[in-house]
């Protein structure tokens, strides 16, 4: 299961649910201590990739304006390809 999955029923994603749990009780659940960790490079495109809940142009346009977060060109467009894949389940192995 996806970290950012939402378990059936749920509204919120595992990874919302963890996230909560280090808040509350200041330790940081397993789950996240093993999670990957992305190069400081990545950082600010996964950020607005997780932040945004529709992903369009102008969507991303107004992310960047409420954040001050500037994105380059290919930051952007890495996040619209990554749109097409949020949600789909991975096939294993991969062919």
């Amino acid at each position: 299961m996806y970290v950012h999955a939402k378990p059936e029923g749920s509204s919120v994603s595992r990874y919302e649910t963890l996230k909560q749990v280090e808040k509350s009780t200041g330790r940081t659940p397993k789950e996240l201590e093993s999670a990957p960790q992305l190069s400081d490079i990545h950082g600010d495109v996964f950020e607005a990739y997780m932040a945004l809940s529709e992903y369009t142009y102008g969507e991303v346009e107004s992310y960047i304006k409420l954040t001050g977060n500037q994105l380059a060109s290919w930051e952007v467009e890495a996040i619209m390809v990554l749109a097409k894949y949020r949600g789909v389940e991975p096939i294993w192995p991969l062919k």
